[in-house]
């Protein structure tokens, strides 16, 4: 018996709103993603850094007064009351702005990275999430369309024990498969309502927002080399290049800190009025000295150092990372592809011959219903698998992207038409 979430989902599945549309759905998590968003103002923000570090400090500018008596306004009238206007900057050793710029410069080629790294999760993820709705709405319409076949069936088991030429054992069996058949379809329905819900948030729509049936799956590359996606993703992995961007501007750091055991100047410049007396003028020059350079300026360089050698180590830990990621997708590719190969090519056909066999024998009385349920059983577990390789490949193909930074599954297949990896 189909309950409400099941009708709804059957629905959705069979087309009561429009058909998903994946193009549709990747233009719309660019534009309205929340991550996207975020990592776009960071970017943004990054970018104001570079001229702030390498300006210099802002000048101090101060009014004195002296006066010479708590009683009287002296100013003029006594050498020793003073009205002083004083200006006085500081200027960094020569190399420190820059160095601070370079550093800076590095945040912003590490957020871009990290900009396009988190575009290419979105993405991937939308295809991922899409491909499991095209699964889940073509297991839906398999099961129904086998639980259609299922009760032409149970109708035949039904007349053939009214006229006692059956067992009732065969009516109630085929009524148990009808029943597990429900089962399934539910945990598709309720399965569907989570997928869309992932699907509508990333691309930041209401969570509850319908999605039609998915009806195809987008197009991919047919063939893959696991060796030509490793190098890709090692010369180009967004997450690699932030590493990268992050040891680089640890460098720089480091080379600051170095900088930072000279000291810095100062420079000023004051007027003195003194009333109807003649004014003052007055130039200053200064060192601001690291007299406490073991404590602060050197372990400043030891800081660094570590900090630096830290970047490092995590380029190498993310390399390592990206190049198992990739062999492993590599392999559900290829696997998922053999299978699905084998199933359509041979296994399907063969279970289905099998089937129609079978109905036909029961229906004449030459084979009982147990073998029957049993090939009708087989067939729609191996189409049920069939489409969960192909959703697999996809899903699998759609995260390589992420590390590759190369369009391995598009909505538009046109640009596969000539691109393609060949095996090894």
């Amino acid at each position: 018996m189909f309950t409400t979430l099941m009708m709804i989902t059957l629905a959705a599945a069979a087309g009561g709103t429009p058909a998903a549309d994946l193009g549709a759905l990747l233009v719309q998590a660019e534009a309205n993603n929340p991550e996207i968003a975020a990592a776009q103002n960071l970017k943004s923000a990054a970018e104001t850094v570079p001229s702030q570090v390498q300006t210099l400090p802002d000048p101090v500018a101060s009014v004195s007064y002296a006066n010479e008596s708590f009683n009287d306004f002296t100013l003029g009238e006594s050498p020793d009351s003073l009205l002083t206007f004083t200006w006085t900057q500081e200027v960094p050793y020569p190399g420190k702005l820059r160095l601070a710029g370079d550093a800076a410069r590095r945040e912003v080629e590490m957020s871009q990275w990290r900009l396009g790294f988190i575009r290419l999760a979105v993405t991937s993820r939308v295809k991922e999430a899409y491909a499991g709705l095209y699964r889940i709405d073509r297991t839906i319409s398999i099961l129904t369309d086998s639980r259609k076949l299922l009760t032409s069936f149970l109708d035949t088991a039904r007349v053939r024990y009214e006229t006692g030429e059956g067992l009732l054992q065969n009516v109630l069996k085929a009524q148990t498969e009808i029943a597990k058949l429900d089962v399934e379809l539910e945990k598709l329905a309720q399965e569907r309502v989570s997928t869309q819900a992932i699907l509508n948030t990333l691309v930041g729509r209401d969570r509850d927002e319908p999605l039609g049936p998915a009806l195809t799956l987008p197009e991919a590359v047919t063939a893959i080399q696991p060796s030509a996606l490793e190098e890709e993703a090692l010369n180009h992995s967004p997450e690699i290049l932030e590493m990268e961007a992050a040891a680089r501007r640890d460098e720089a750091r480091l080379q600051l800190a170095q900088r930072q055991l000279k000291p810095d100047l100062m420079w000023g410049a004051a007027y003195t009025n003194r009333g109807d007396l003649d004014p003052m003028v007055m130039g200053m020059f200064g060192v601001r000295l690291p007299l406490y350079r073991e404590r602060k300026q050197a372990q400043g360089i030891v800081q660094a150092t570590y900090q630096l050698e830290a970047a490092r180590q995590n380029v190498l830990a993310v390399r390592l990372k990206v190049s198992a990621e990739v062999r492993d997708l590599a392999a559900q590719v290829n696997r998922a592809e053999a299978l699905a190969r084998l199933y359509v090519e041979g296994v399907i056909p063969q279970a289905r011959s099998s089937l129609e066999s079978a109905a036909a024998s029961y229906g004449v009385g030459r084979v009982d219903f147990l073998t029957l349920l049993n090939d009708f059983t087989t067939l729609l577990n191996y189409e049920i698998d069939y489409e969960v390789q192909r959703a697999e490949r996809v899903a699998a193909l759609a995260s390589l992207e992420r590390l590759t930074a190369r369009s391995l599954v598009a909505p538009d297949g046109s640009r596969f038409s000539t691109e393609e990896v060949p095996h090894e």
